[in-house]
């Protein structure tokens, strides 16, 4: 729910799984029973190809549970996953998020300078 929230409050399923296969090691990852379990418990929709999060409240609480001081470096490490790993067939699809994401930890790469 971590990275979802970091993502956003509506994502496509394979960007999502995608985000998950290769970021083994970001903070808040988990699998993707753990998806199934959001939607079975009503904190996320399947909407067609795409997870969205029932409420906007329960987006804003996801993202809460995540230090203020880590959320930069995340979304730094999301948009660098996906620029580093970006299939050309979903250069299009991902591309767009890996770039809002590096737009979000801005403020950690402008730390470590």
């Amino acid at each position: 729910m971590k990275l979802l929230a970091c993502i956003g409050s509506k994502c496509d399923e394979s960007t999502v799984k995608f985000i998950m296969a290769k970021g083994k090691d970001l903070e808040g990852n988990a699998d993707g029973n753990m998806l199934d379990f959001a939607v079975d418990e009503g904190l996320l929709k399947k909407e067609g190809s795409n997870y969205v999060v029932a409420h906007d409240q329960i987006h804003q609480a996801a993202y809460s549970l995540i230090p203020e001081n880590e959320r930069c470096c995340l979304h730094r490490q999301i948009g660098l996953l996906i620029l580093k790993s970006l299939p050309e067939k979903q250069v299009d699809d991902l591309f767009f998020t890996a770039v809002s994401q590096l737009n979000l930890g801005i403020k950690h790469l402008e730390k470590e300078d």
